[in-house]
């Protein structure tokens, strides 16, 4: 799930999380959601509750659950670009969309750790849109081989699969800790309490992937592909664990 739209020109940031576990731990994991849900008298959760700060007790315990969850295979990738350096430099060179750079980063990192990959987003979500052009078709797939190891890429309601819940939580978190100074970074922090890797995407990371040795800037004619690869290779990243 993401927090953020990249066509949202007084939107600062953009953030993908995906949360990814062993096919066996993921019903253990559910139930173990949904009944702390099912305690507060809820039926689903929305990071917009954790905004509010109304129920910390509940917030609490599902962030405990995401920590327990770590002892059994969970982990979460994350990528967040900024979006008004990414304005600026596609002024310049043929950038990939912000959806596809965040999606393409957090879709391979995955697959380090993984033979294949099931992928489920949230409906109407720009990152779904950037993987299903791809996915399931010869031609795109030369663009972005690594997809030939998704065996599923499905739009789900929220409501229905705790796991986009959990991202939502951390993608909300991520997004107001760098968009608002003010926010409570540790508090954001917190959110992470499974293993996992984060990559900023600011304007200094982007430059850089762009730039020659001698700190010429690339020229243009260097493929959309190209300049993806670059950034996901200067993204083996730092980590927030």
């Amino acid at each position: 799930d993401g927090s953020g739209k990249s066509v949202d020109r007084q939107c600062a940031f953009l953030t993908l999380v995906g949360f990814a576990a062993p096919p066996i731990v993921w019903p253990a994991l559910e139930v173990r959601w949904e009944g702390i849900l099912k305690k507060y008298g809820k039926d689903r959760f929305h990071a917009n509750e954790a905004q509010c700060r109304e129920n910390p007790l509940l917030v609490g315990e599902l962030l405990a659950s995401i920590e327990a969850g770590s002892r059994f295979g969970l982990r979460y990738v994350e990528a967040t670009i900024d979006l008004e350096a990414h304005r600026g430099l596609s002024l310049e060179f043929p950038l990939p969309t912000p959806g596809r750079i965040c999606a393409e980063f957090c879709i391979n990192e995955l697959l380090q750790q993984a033979a294949s990959i099931s992928c489920f987003f949230d409906r109407g979500e720009e990152f779904f849109r950037e993987v299903n052009r791809c996915w399931g078709h010869d031609d795109a797939s030369e663009e972005w081989p690594e997809l030939r190891r998704v065996h599923r890429l499905r739009q789900v309601r929220q409501g229905d699969f705790p796991g986009i819940q959990v991202s939502d939580l951390l993608a909300w978190h991520t997004n107001r800790a760098v968009t608002k100074f003010d926010y409570d970074i540790d508090f954001a922090l917190a959110a992470k309490r499974a293993p996992g890797v984060f990559k900023l995407f600011d304007e200094d990371s982007l430059r850089a992937t762009l730039a020659k040795p001698s700190g010429m800037i690339a020229p243009v004619e260097l493929s959309i592909r190209a300049i993806s690869r670059r950034l996901l290779s200067e993204g083996k990243n730092r980590s927030l664990r």
